[in-house]
């Protein structure tokens, strides 16, 4: 015997106090989202900045707050120029671990080009060789991603997940 449905309320059926309040929730829930990414961001920015301090100077706090506001679009940028790498890869029929391993370098790459465009292109901040910070900034990404592989491997094991 299945248990019995209840259905779920639609969109047309709330009231309009209702809605109001799942607009004002799903908005506050976006500006969180948001907001905890920039912090991410603010720290890795802050994180290159201080183990890379004799490399990089900046006129202020400003620089450090226009390369966050950076990341995205020369992130962006370094995708649109890794993007035909990476479609060549998925169409040469390589497969398995060789599939994953160019991944993962096509995706370092495009991080590496990201930090050394966000280096060239903040105001006011000025860097003698803008190679180190950004390979010190590929391989803090990379270990982020290790970090969090890692905690959903055990949280996966946990749950009973064979994973």
């Amino acid at each position: 015997m299945e248990p019995q449905r209840t259905d779920e309320p639609t969109w047309a059926s709330l009231s309009t106090r209702e809605k109001v309040s799942a607009a004002l929730g799903m908005t506050g829930l976006g500006i969180g989202i948001l907001a905890a990414l920039a912090m991410m961001m603010l720290a890795g920015v802050l994180a290159v900045a201080f183990l890379s301090s004799n490399l990089i100077e900046a006129d202020g706090t400003s620089s450090l707050v226009w390369a966050v506001l950076l990341c995205l679009p020369c992130g962006l940028l370094a995708t649109v120029f890794t993007t035909p790498v990476r479609l060549a890869l998925g169409l040469a029929g390589i497969s398995g671990k060789s599939k994953r391993c160019a991944d993962m370098a096509v995706s370092a790459t495009t991080t590496f080009l990201g930090a050394l465009l966000v280096e060239s292109f903040t105001p006011g901040l000025h860097v003698d060789h803008p190679w180190l910070p950004a390979l010190l900034a590929t391989l803090l990404v990379a270990l982020v991603n290790l970090v969090i592989n890692y905690v959903e491997r055990r949280k996966g094991n946990g749950n009973g997940d064979t994973r």
